[in-house]
């Protein structure tokens, strides 16, 4: 009897402290959604943030690490849009001479708008403490991400025959999220793809009276404008799949995440 007894206080013992690891228990898989607005920045756009938004909206996944760190990824359908001004202070092509005989400069325009395909890896790095295992107030922080991309867009090598196309990119931004409950968090984040060519604002095999890359005519491409960019800024909203179990090593100490 005394040893039935035993027994039994050992397997309540041991529920207990299954019970108590599922009370710190925490999430290390969140899947969700994205939604915002991008832009695209170049020959077209060299310095203007936020110029000709469009709408972007995709799913992403993030893989907790540890209260401080994170990995995601995310696929993402992103518009972007450009145009050279018709009027304006700049101008292009050659002067003209009228019947009175003055000369003047006509105006030209080009214009681009495609739906490109985003893919990537990232790294984040909270700036406090979230989610912590035992402290509930961390539910709040911004962070910073970086990481990898591959861009799918329909590249067009000649005449109006257009073809997709992979190129890499490298993102990089700040963001902040926040633990609604166990299950719902928000996110608000601002990235920029740095890609490694130059045509994603050739949208037609003929260009008509602009070239995008050289749109001002002066022979002058710098290496920094020979490559373009894009950026993403929106919301997720993520949720929380499945709980991480916390073990217990020498009493209260020592909990492994």
């Amino acid at each position: 009897m005394t040893r039935l007894f035993v027994e039994i206080r050992t397997v309540a013992a041991v529920l207990a402290l299954a019970m108590s690891g599922g009370a710190w228990a925490q999430n290390r898989l969140e899947l969700g959604l994205f939604g915002g607005v991008s832009y695209y920045m170049g020959d077209l756009n060299p310095s203007q943030q936020f110029k000709d938004p469009r709408p972007s909206f995709g799913v992403i996944g993030r893989y907790v690490l540890t209260d401080r760190m994170a990995v995601k990824g995310n696929v993402v359908l992103a518009g972007l849009e450009g145009h050279y001004p018709g009027s304006g202070d700049l101008y292009v092509g050659g002067s003209t001479t009228s019947a009175d005989g003055s000369e003047s400069t006509p105006d030209a325009y080009y214009d681009f708008s495609r739906t490109i395909a985003d893919a990537g890896a990232m790294f984040e790095l909270n700036f406090m403490s979230y989610d912590h295992v035992f402290r509930k107030e961390t539910r709040f922080t911004p962070y910073v991400t970086a990481g990898l991309a591959a861009t799918c867009y329909k590249r067009y090598a000649g005449g109006n025959k257009a073809k997709p196309h992979f190129v890499l990119s490298l993102p990089f931004g700040f963001g902040a999220k926040y633990k609604v409950n166990e299950w719902l968090r928000l996110g608000l984040e601002w990235t920029l793809r740095k890609t490694f060519e130059d045509d994603l604002d050739v949208t037609t095999g003929t260009e008509g009276a602009i070239d995008p890359s050289d749109p001002y005519r002066n022979g002058h491409r710098a290496l920094t404008h020979n490559n373009d960019w894009y950026s993403l800024c929106g919301m997720t909203l993520t949720f929380s799949m499945w709980p991480r179990k916390v073990k217990c090593s020498d009493g209260m100490r020592g909990f492994n995440r």
